[in-house]
């Protein structure tokens, strides 16, 4: 008996993904997912886990929400049920039920979820051009500052922060900033002109996320030399898209990287791969009724698009007129419309049932 975390018992496991499409290379990862059944005691104690992360190659899903996602049509776990046998790692006899009950899984809700996860990669794939932009202006994380304009009280004209700065031969160090009631993201602007006698605050750095306020003294109140605005919205767009851009990079498959930059297409070829792959799919399960998973005989094809031999552009204007035809092929199919909860339900019952009396 296999555990999952020496208390969750695994009745399914099997290796995804490139190796089991038949579209692995050598830089190709190992992906795994299976799924497990917990005890009734966790789960009628409220302790039920409905998934289990052990890392980004690896997840395990419980039995119920393995049954709930097949029953939504869910791709990557429909596919669970027709992976190739050398692709198998571990099975029981509850997952060879479920094998017996697999065509009863496929409903034309497979038509809005595999052509909704082919228009998911596909605009992936346009996101590409917008990572390499970062990479090549060597995106770095811009202070509050960078994000502030102020009018000037004398002449009346708008500057940046720093650009009004630098023409008053001026440092951060050396401002103010109050509240003006009333005006959310607007300030008094002051200057200590003495050399650090007003003990100002300045602007803000990397440390803040608010403009800083200073004290300033009474008798200095009318003393302010402009107006200062602040664009909170801008700021919290830079932040979220630099957090973004750093997690792509910490994230990135280097090999993938290469190869965009190489056909230099402006597209992320891998996801088009799975766009075209995930259509074929789509199409092959009303007119055959199965999943195949194993796309060795489209190998060569897949693989001519992730290596941008092909005109990408071009490429999405045909899969997406085959995407388009997908939905009167669902339509004319045989395919029932939905699985219905109260087979899910007692589905579950009796694989819990099937594992109670081993």
């Amino acid at each position: 008996m296999k555990l999952l975390n020496n208390k969750h018992r695994i009745i399914f496991e099997g290796i995804v993904g490139s190796q089991s499409y038949g579209l692995a290379t050598p830089e190709s990862d190992v992906d795994i997912k299976g799924v497990y059944i917990q005890t009734n005691e966790e789960i009628l104690s409220n302790r039920y886990i409905p998934q289990i992360d052990v890392d980004k190659d690896t997840v395990y899903y419980e039995i119920r929400r393995f049954l709930e996602l097949l029953s939504v049509g869910n791709p990557n776990v429909l596919e669970l049920l027709y992976l190739p046998t050398k692709c198998i790692l571990m099975s029981s006899i509850e997952w060879d039920f479920l094998l017996g009950q697999k065509e009863k899984f496929l409903s034309k809700k497979c038509y809005n979820t595999f052509s909704g996860y082919a228009k998911t990669q596909l605009n992936k794939s346009r996101g590409l051009n917008k990572k390499f932009n970062w990479e090549n202006k060597r995106t770095e994380r811009k202070d509050i500052i960078d994000f502030c304009k102020t009018i000037d009280r004398d002449s009346g004209k708008t500057y940046l922060i720093k650009d009004w700065l630098g023409m008053h031969n001026l440092t951060q160090d050396q401002l103010g900033l109050t509240s003006i009631d009333g005006f959310r993201d607007c300030y008094k602007l002051y200057v200590d002109n003495a050399g650090g006698m007003y003990k100002y605050k300045g602007v803000g750095n990397l440390e803040t996320n608010e403009p800083r306020k200073s004290i300033v003294w009474k008798e200095n109140n009318n003393n302010w030399v402009g107006i200062v605005y602040f664009n909170r919205e801008s700021y919290s767009s830079h932040c979220k898209e630099y957090k973004e851009y750093r997690k792509w990079l910490k994230n990135r498959n280097e090999s993938r990287v290469a190869t965009n930059k190489s056909h230099g297409q402006d597209y992320d070829s891998k996801n088009l791969l799975h766009v075209v792959r995930l259509i074929m799919t789509a199409k092959e399960i009303p007119l055959e009724n199965k999943i195949n998973v194993d796309r060795t005989k489209d190998r060569e094809f897949l693989l001519s698009i992730k290596r941008g031999d092909v005109d990408l552009e071009q490429l999405i204007v045909d899969w997406t007129e085959e995407a388009n035809n997908l939905k009167e092929i669902y339509d004319n199919s045989d395919l029932k419309d939905d699985v219905d909860p109260e087979y899910i339900i007692g589905l579950e019952l009796s694989v819990r049932q099937i594992n109670f009396k081993i």
